[in-house]
């Protein structure tokens, strides 16, 4: 069955990709509720205050004994008024208005045109919609007119913030998923050009080694037993490359193997070749005397161990007499085998430790960025186990170790 990785860690991802977009989401809405609730106590405090000046002029009105300029006094109500209000006569005709239009605020209604008075009866209808009136009476009796108003302008102002943060999580949320969409698709495209990359590095080494045998031979037999032995080496290893491969992105079959072979198979190909290498490394193994069986995939397992020795090859210096350390030991009473490789090389650097797995990633003038973050998806996602960064120091060398569970 063919997967990208596991499925767990697949469901774990997308079940906190919904869970943020879901606390997204009631963060909207409560934010909305409560500007909206906000907006409402606001509203409901203007009518209040509105309703307060109204009576009080009409109270003055009603007093006989006052001695109030009513005109004064309703001046005051219209001037200092932050909020539209349009008085009426008791037709609904407007005798007075105040923060309707600049156009019109400050025009007598005998110099109207055809537009002011649109713009004044559109208003007007407006805000009948928003309160109703407040009707302005003598003696309680005789309605003189009426009061309509509408909120200050803050108050609009806020009805509409809470649809532009809206408007604006929106926007950030596509140019997020754009972002990530784009990171996403170079991280694959990185990935592809490394898998390229390491499959030509992976086939050139045994194809080379079979093109420099066959050229031997056409010279002389004296070595056809060795060259036919090794041939047969170098095909079992395109083999097995080719079946590597063929196992990124399918479920692999785990079988319980014993760990001690497979790791002194890795380390003598490895030995082989060293003395071709350009630098003094000798790799050193300390295995326990009694089996550590695993359920392991051998042929990607292999692949890990390899690319950590290799790596630990890179790392260390020319002038060096480089030495690399396969460790394996237990973790008492948890079932946990652990494999640590360390090297005496150059060490990774502060800013590079949290990088060193992800695809792309490289130190290497030509690498590619994709072992490790290979080898730690065949551990985790496909061997529940972990690998990691043990320990490192600049110019004394590192650290990875691989912790995976014994099979009981």
């Amino acid at each position: 069955m063919k997967l990208r990785f596991d499925i767990s860690s697949d469901r774990a991802k997308a079940n906190f990709k919904a869970f943020l977009f879901l606390v997204g989401v009631l963060l909207v809405i409560s934010g909305i509720w409560y500007s909206q609730n906000l907006v409402s106590i606001l509203e409901k405090q203007a009518t209040e205050y509105v309703k307060f000046r109204i009576k009080f002029l009409e109270v003055s009105l009603n007093n006989p004994a006052s001695n109030s300029d009513i005109n004064f006094l309703f001046n005051e109500v219209i001037q200092h008024a932050d909020y539209p209000l349009i008085y009426t006569d008791t037709e609904n005709n407007p005798r007075s208005w105040r923060n309707i239009s600049p156009e019109i605020d400050n025009k007598p209604i005998e110099a109207f045109t055809k537009k002011d008075s649109l713009i004044l009866f559109k208003a007007l209808e407006r805000i009948k919609k928003e309160n109703p009136p407040i009707p302005i009476k003598y003696q309680n009796k005789i309605v003189l007119g009426y009061y309509y108003y509408g909120y200050p302008k803050v108050i609009y102002r806020l009805r509409i913030f809470p649809y532009l943060a809206l408007t604006a999580a929106i926007l950030f949320g596509l140019l997020g998923y754009m972002g990530f969409s784009y990171i996403k698709r170079s991280e694959q495209q990185s990935i592809w050009v490394g898998m390229a990359k390491e499959t030509a590095h992976q086939l050139g080494t045994p194809l080379t080694s079979i093109a420099g045998w066959v050229e031997l031979l056409s010279i002389s037999d004296a070595h056809k037993e060795t060259a036919i032995k090794e041939i047969q080496n170098d095909l079992k290893r395109l083999t097995k490359i080719a079946n590597r491969f063929s196992k990124i992105g399918s479920r692999p079959e785990l079988k319980p193997v014993d760990l001690k072979p497979l790791i002194e198979s890795v380390v003598a190909y490895y030995r082989r070749r060293l003395p071709n290498m350009q630098k003094k490394v000798s790799i050193k193994t300390e295995l326990p005397d009694e089996e550590i069986i695993l359920n392991l995939n051998e042929e990607l397992f292999e692949w890990v161990l390899e690319n950590l020795i290799k790596n630990a090859i890179d790392s260390i210096m020319p002038s060096r007499d480089g030495l690399i350390t396969i460790k394996v030991s237990r973790i008492p009473g948890k079932n946990l085998a652990v494999i640590d490789i360390s090297d005496n090389g150059r060490g990774i650097q502060s800013p590079d430790k949290r990088h060193i797995f992800r695809p792309g990633f490289s130190t290497k003038k030509r690498g590619w960025g994709l072992g490790l973050s290979l080898a730690r998806r065949i551990i985790q996602n496909y061997h529940g186990g972990k690998l990691f960064l043990k320990e490192t120091k600049i110019n004394e060398g590192s650290v990875f170790r691989i912790v995976l569970k014994e099979k009981v």
